[in-house]
């Protein structure tokens, strides 16, 4: 079976439209660069579930021409019924239709929770995929595939600007809301499992298995990040990550976490086992520290009342020059 680490880092090439990375074991990635819409290519889908692409050609036939309201969809494919699954008025280099993100995403559902039609290395391969995916979102997925960045909206007017600025902190402040709640308690529970099980149960042991984590990605331990950069003991150094790190570290805490409590790994092991899968290509290198996650989110609140007041008195002028009553709009 190959391995969901070959899946990651390969070759990426890009047309006027759209940004497309190719996984080496040919799974097959597309964003549309002025919206950040994404999707895979058929039989690129195929390959990164690890079915044939036959059986993913009948699965959009039979959901495009399923009725919306009854039909014997599985509940993962029931959303998409009689919809178009692809990314209207774009097409591979090869002309070929891409299939929507989201629909990407239920059919790595169905074949690891729902399908007795595959063999079991390629149903464990979708639900290691599926993991990935659940919590960060395909689209998010994707983008970190093929690179694509709020940036390619550089001709967007400021208004324009401030709403995808604002949406890229939205996913942010979401990924690291995961990380701090779910993922990161997780991990703990699952150290803290191992080691009243070993008889290793010690502060060392959180500490050692984070350190692994923060090494790996960025070649120093969280000591020296804080002293490079300058940051007290007390700061925690993912509220300052943008959101493809911290993409990195839920992921990695989400995997990590998996194999200690389902495979019984020692935590740092785990963690360099989940490294491997999710980033066997990765060169450690300090990330960039930028804005507290939270202290940008309560600037952003305050912007957005101020647009919303601004437009509210624009609004108001408006009325009494045209003499129209507000409670009529």
């Amino acid at each position: 079976m190959p391995q969901l680490a070959a899946q990651l880092g390969g070759r990426d090439s890009r047309s006027n439209d759209l940004l497309r990375h190719i996984d080496p074991d040919g799974a097959e990635y597309f964003t549309v660069k002025s919206t950040g819409q994404s999707g895979m290519s058929h039989a690129g889908l195929a390959r990164f579930i690890g079915v044939r692409g036959k059986a993913i050609w009948r699965w959009v036939n039979l959901v495009r021409k399923s009725n919306p309201s009854h039909n014997s969809l599985p509940e993962c494919l029931k959303p998409f019924a009689g919809y178009n699954l692809t990314l209207s008025g774009y097409s591979d280099p090869e002309g070929r239709d891409i299939l929507a993100d989201g629909f990407c995403a239920a059919m790595i559902e169905y074949y690891a929770s729902y399908s007795k039609q595959v063999n079991k290395e390629s149903q464990i391969k979708a639900k290691q995929t599926l993991d990935l995916i659940k919590h960060l979102g395909m689209r998010l997925f994707i983008h970190k595939k093929t690179g694509w960045q709020s940036s390619y909206h550089s001709s967007s007017s400021v208004e324009d600007n401030f709403e995808l600025e604002f949406e890229a902190h939205r996913v942010r402040f979401s990924i690291r809301k995961i990380l701090r709640l779910d993922d990161y308690p997780e991990l703990q529970s699952a150290i803290k499992e191992y080691g009243e099980k070993h008889h290793c149960l010690c502060p060392k042991l959180f500490c050692d298995t984070h350190d692994a984590m923060n090494e790996l990605l960025q070649g120093l331990k969280a000591r020296e990040i804080r002293q490079k950069n300058k940051l007290s003991r007390s700061v925690s150094l993912r509220d300052h990550y943008d959101t493809r790190p911290l993409m990195d570290y839920s992921a990695l805490t989400r995997l990590a976490a998996n194999q200690i409590r389902y495979e019984d790994k020692h935590p740092v092991e785990a963690v360099g086992i989940a490294f491997k899968l999710l980033l066997p290509k990765h060169t450690p290198q300090p990330i960039e520290i930028i804005e507290n996650v939270y202290k940008a989110d309560q600037r952003f609140r305050r912007l957005t009342k101020q647009k919303k007041l601004a437009a509210s008195v624009q609004l108001s002028f408006l009325t009494d020059e045209l003499e129209i009553k507000p409670q009529l709009l």
